[in-house]
């Protein structure tokens, strides 16, 4: 009973942590606002109209966390088991890229079948792009940081050649035809409204990952890799093994964000189909305290974010850039989490010892 206290008072105090990171960038970011002469009031008002003013917005914030969503889940599956993927941007864009080319080119499916055909490629392109810098960090010890940062820009140059090139529907500037209707993901809501299948799938993925890192062999594995790798290595755990599964299954997730991103929102491939999702995915994982369950709610903030800035820039007149600014000051205020728990725990303990 004391253990489960203890485990229940940490995740107690790593949410107050979060939410006061959280609260102080808003802080700060309401004093640079005031200094640049405008409304923090108004702003952050705008803000959350922009994001949740009704239902039509509520549901396009809900489907821009959904490709967070699944980078978050990415970032933080790999950050588990101490593999530092930076490359979900470019994992996220070939799943795009393979989804579009299975949903455009493959005919005759029925809907029930070409959608899973779509995703599955999906998966199979962030598989496929994260499996050469985890192959080269196998063979030749190439740093998985630099080679999955490298790898996004070559996605990224790949795509658009792709895009411009070989995949150009005809009048088209910067995107391929549209994918065949039966690759395309129901909606679950009629129109204004754009929430489609993607959130559930999202959601279902949530879980899938919470179950393999809690209740399965290969979780408990690459969190003991991620913990304590020498401890681990010792305990007859193979630590490269571990590492290479993490990255390939971060791979997946964050190609099937590229996918539900084309099936569900685009309906085919563009250029700068991502808009820096997979990125989000770094601030998403770490406000969630790499917590699968959790990411649901921290993909949510940065979506509102996203959806609410617009407003936010066109009736308060500030600078949609404020919002990168609050997100760059909340990962600031959370890398501070140990001086945080040094002052909480000090003043618990002399609360508790003037009890006493």
């Amino acid at each position: 009973m004391k253990l489960n206290r203890e485990k229940l008072n940490e995740i107690l105090l790593e949410i107050f942590i979060t939410f006061l990171a959280i609260l102080l960038a808003i802080l700060v970011g309401g004093i640079v606002m005031v200094l640049f002469g405008y409304d923090p009031f108004k702003a952050y008002g705008a803000l959350l109209k922009g994001a949740f003013g009704n239902m039509a917005v509520f549901t396009a914030t809900l489907t821009k966390s959904v490709p967070i969503m699944f980078t978050g889940l990415a970032v933080a599956i790999a950050f588990k088991c101490g593999v530092f993927n930076i490359g979900a941007e470019g994992q996220l864009l070939m799943g795009a890229l393979f989804a579009g080319i299975a949903g455009i080119y493959i005919r005759f499916l029925p809907a029930v079948l070409h959608i899973p055909v779509t995703l599955l490629a999906a998966l199979l392109g962030g598989m496929i792009w994260a499996f050469i810098p985890a192959f080269l960090k196998q063979k030749f010890q190439v740093d998985v940081v630099i080679g999955t940062i490298m790898f996004n820009y070559i996605a990224d140059y790949f795509v658009q050649y792709m895009v411009l090139n070989p995949l150009k529907a005809s009048g088209a500037a910067t995107a391929t035809n549209p994918l065949q209707e039966t690759a395309m993901l129901p909606r679950l809501l009629s129109s204004p409204n754009v929430l489609n299948m993607g959130y559930i799938l999202a959601i279902i993925a949530v879980f899938i990952i919470y179950f393999i890192l809690r209740h399965t062999t290969s979780g408990y594995e690459m969190k003991a890799v991620g913990i304590n790798p020498t401890a681990s290595k010792w305990a007859g755990i193979s630590v490269d093994k571990n590492a290479f599964l993490a990255l390939i299954i971060s791979g997946g997730l964050a190609g099937l964000a590229g996918g539900i991103e084309v099936t569900g929102t685009l309906g085919k491939v563009v250029v700068g189909a991502s808009s820096g999702y997979g990125f989000n995915g770094i601030p998403v994982a770490l406000i969630a305290h790499n917590n699968p369950v959790l990411i649901i709610f921290s993909a949510l903030l940065l979506a509102s974010m996203r959806t609410g800035s617009m407003l936010m820039q066109t009736s308060a007149g500030v600078s949609k850039n404020m919002v990168d600014m609050i997100q760059g000051l909340i990962i600031v205020f959370l890398c501070a989490e140990y001086v945080f728990r040094y002052y909480i725990k000090r003043g618990l303990g002399k609360k508790r010892g003037g009890k006493k």
